[in-house]
Order: structure tokens, then C-alpha cells, then sequence
């Protein structure tokens, strides 16, 4: 499991960083399919669930801990 997150961390790193000027985003952002918060024992977690505009065969889901010290990435083919 530590290594799936470590993984998802780099990549979005790699992601996030790409083209990074410091200047802010003129991109259009994007809203979630779905997101929500999940109450878990010592700290809550966000998920946000995603069709990723490269391809719409694809959802992803991605959980981030509020405190920030932890998150995933997760994609899969849709269902048909």
C-alpha cells in the first residue's frame, strides 16, 4: 500500500509541476464527479472521484487525508 501511494504522490508531483512557472493557472478548471468527506478514527478524508478528460472510458479516485501527510490515486476502466 505504501508503495501505491508513494507512486500516486509522484506522479501527482509530475502532474501538478509540469509547465509550472510559478505564474497562476490560466487552465479551465475542472469540477469533480463526486466528492465528499469520509469520517474516519483520528482524521477525515476527502475522495474525489473523476472522468479524466484524456480519456472518458476511464473514472478515477483520488483520497487525500486532511492533514495532508497521506493521499491515492486510483484509475479503472468504466463499466459498460
Amino acid at each position: 500500500m505504501k508503495k501505491v501511494i508513494l507512486g500516486s504522490l509522484a506522479v501527482i508531483a509530475i502532474l501538478g509541476l509540469s509547465g509550472c512557472d510559478g505564474a497562476p493557472s490560466t487552465s479551465e478548471l475542472v469540477t469533480a464527479n463526486h466528492e465528499y468527506e469520509i469520517d474516519t478514527w483520528g482524521s477525515n478524508s476527502e475522495v474525489y472521484e473523476f472522468t479524466p478528460k484524456s480519456n472518458s472510458s476511464m473514472s478515477c479516485v483520488m483520497l487525500m487525508l486532511d492533514n495532508g501527510k497521506a493521499l491515492g490515486l486510483q484509475c479503472f476502466p468504466k463499466e459498460k
